[in-house]
């Protein structure tokens, strides 16, 4: 289990009502809607780490069945009120499971969860999924690092694991076959850019 859970949840319960304003666009709302043109319409979608539940809103009203779970109860409030089957979870629990889905996707979550971790918690993307369903997990990353940053402005601070882009490159995905890995240099924030794997459950 991810020994960082709980400062997680209340660094995100406090960032809660600055997050509900963001804005779902650019970069997010293309790599959401070509991960969104893999699936059958209608298909059920579980997303990972919702946050106030702006992606998921978006792929509901694209016509799919979402489920959104996020750490923080704050934010998962903000996604009920959007409407959205919203429901608290922690998907570093090994025991996590809340059915068989179509396709998941965790937009920058899974960069919370401490590196020895990653394959446990690519196991839960595994399970959440029927045979030949898709994954798609988004991170920010470039360089390699693991812990809390210097200037963050949570409280408490949050815990962060960055990829450089060879490693991120070789991370396992066991039960999956990887159907793109890729780096966007072209969208950088903080001198961080996003990576992106999407993966067929095998």
């Amino acid at each position: 289990m991810n020994q960082h859970r709980d400062t997680l949840r209340a660094a995100y319960d406090f960032d809660a009502p600055r997050r509900n304003a963001n804005v779902l666009e650019g970069w997010r709302v293309e790599v959401i809607d070509a991960f969104l043109d893999r699936l059958a319409p209608g298909a059920s979608v579980l997303e990972l780490g919702a946050g106030a539940g702006q992606a998921a809103q978006y792929v509901a009203e694209k016509g799919f069945r979402v489920t959104a779970m996020d750490l923080s109860p704050a934010n998962i409030a903000l996604a009920s009120s959007r409407g959205i089957d919203a429901r608290v979870g922690d998907f570093t629990d090994p025991e996590f499971h809340v059915g068989e889905f179509d396709a998941v996707f965790a937009l920058n979550s899974l960069l919370h969860v401490e590196k020895r971790l990653w394959q446990s918690a690519v196991g839960v993307l595994r399970r959440s999924l029927e045979h030949g369903g898709i994954a798609m997990i988004v991170v920010w990353g470039g360089m390699n690092y693991e812990g809390t940053l210097e200037d963050e402005w949570t409280d408490p601070p949050r815990f962060f694991a960055f990829y450089a882009d060879e490693d991120f490159r070789l991370l396992p995905t066991p039960g999956f076959r990887k159907l793109l890995c890729e780096s966007r240099l072209d969208d950088i924030e903080d001198e961080l850019h996003p990576q992106i794997l999407v993966l067929e459950a095998t």
